[in-house]
């Protein structure tokens, strides 16, 4: 069943870079890193860090407006024993979780931003909805992503994207902590979900024409 999902997610991102041309889609990488936030550690950023990999798909709507989707691998992690708490020493729980997701994201320029144009650049700000699935596609729950990022055209048709963005998720087993008996002490905090975050940058590559951009051509 995991192959035949990852197969099906790629299979879609090639049938979509296919008419990148059409719809204006611009294919690409994203790299960074992941950590998780949640009954093991509860604020603590950019701890046990991993490397997150995956393809990028973004469509510009205007230069103002885009929307992408993201297909990602996100490995997580956890100790107890990396925290001070009395608690968690004595509970001394660790995991380690692999996450696929599937998502879409739109993002708001706050400048003009046109990749045709070399140097173009802006902050932007981002909100979405998407799927993860974690523990060998045991867990699937919905993620909302939201972060902020800086994106760069270095040379013309490129986008180079810089990304900070948290996924607020429906469950809270993503850290495999779980209360199996109702009389023991509480393992875990059950109205409390798991967050996991992304920082990283994500590279594109315009396919369109610039004449099929200019509004010269648009007839």
């Amino acid at each position: 069943m995991k192959k035949n999902i990852i197969i099906t997610l790629i299979g879609i991102f090639f049938v979509l870079n296919l008419n990148a041309q059409k719809f204006n889609i611009q294919p690409g990488i994203t790299l960074g890193a992941s950590y998780y936030l949640g009954d093991l550690n509860h604020t603590k950023q950019f701890y046990s860090p991993g490397f997150t990999a995956g393809i990028t798909l973004r469509h510009r709507i205007s230069n103002h407006y885009a929307v992408k989707i993201n297909i990602l691998r996100i490995p997580l992690s956890g100790n107890d024993a990396d925290f001070p708490s009395i608690y968690q020493q004595l509970r001394g729980h660790s995991f380690k979780n692999v996450i696929y997701e599937l998502g879409a994201q739109y993002e708001i320029n706050f400048l003009s931003y046109n990749s045709f144009t070399k140097k173009s650049q802006t902050p932007y700000l981002t909100l979405g909805f998407g799927i993860a699935a974690a523990n060998s596609f045991q867990i699937i729950t919905p993620v909302i992503p939201m972060g902020i990022g800086y994106k760069y055209s270095p040379v013309k048709k490129m986008t180079v994207s810089a990304e900070w963005c948290f996924r607020n998720t429906f469950t809270d087993k993503l850290d495999l902590l779980e209360q199996t008996n109702p009389y023991q002490k509480q393992l875990t905090k059950t109205k409390n979900n798991d967050w996991y975050s992304i920082a990283g940058i994500a590279i594109t590559y315009n396919l369109q024409s610039e004449k099929k951009w200019c509004p010269a051509y648009r007839k």
